[in-house]
């Protein structure tokens, strides 16, 4: 009998082994898990961040393309005039609209000073003449008494704009 016994100890003994294995194997993968979802977790984390980032720089592209064409747009409205000056004894200048610029648009734009300071500033304000030589800016309240008004053009040649 005592090998009988000596079996069912052994066979006792051999179950309490197996079950200690499993459960020493659960928690083994119960530690793992909680270290896999905490690296998930983390890994997410890092993934927002880097796709707010993504969502910024989008924003700031889009806003840097916009200006771009702002610029552009702006420059080329520029290059449409010329700097002038008007009357001959007065130091009063103002951009005008340089001949054939008015086609480039759709030729229904008739001629016309720009208020230099202000347009020098990012405005286009067409300058307000009184028909006996006086030119002021509505915006920046900028005039002068030019004494008629012709345009002296910077250039290199002279242009006549009396029909103001």
């Amino acid at each position: 009998m005592e090998i009988g016994a000596a079996i069912t100890a052994f066979s006792a003994l051999k179950d309490l082994a197996v079950g200690l294995l499993g459960e020493r194997d659960r928690q083994k993968a119960a530690t793992i898990e909680v270290e896999f979802t905490n690296k998930l977790i983390e890994a997410q984390a890092h993934l927002t961040q880097l796709l707010g980032t993504v969502i910024e720089q989008q924003g700031r592209i889009g806003a840097l393309e916009q200006r771009l064409r702002d610029m552009q747009a702006a420059q080329t409205e520029k290059k449409r005039y010329a700097l002038a000056k008007l009357g001959a004894g007065r130091e009063f200048f103002a951009y005008r609209l340089r001949p054939g610029a008015e086609l480039e648009q759709g030729g229904g734009e008739v001629a016309h000073f720009v208020c230099q300071p202000c347009f020098d500033g990012g405005k286009k304000v067409v300058l307000s003449g009184n028909g006996e030589g006086y030119w002021w800016c509505p915006a920046c309240k900028h005039g002068a008494d030019v004494g008629g008004a012709s345009a002296v053009v910077f250039s290199g040649g002279r242009r006549d704009l009396s029909d103001f």
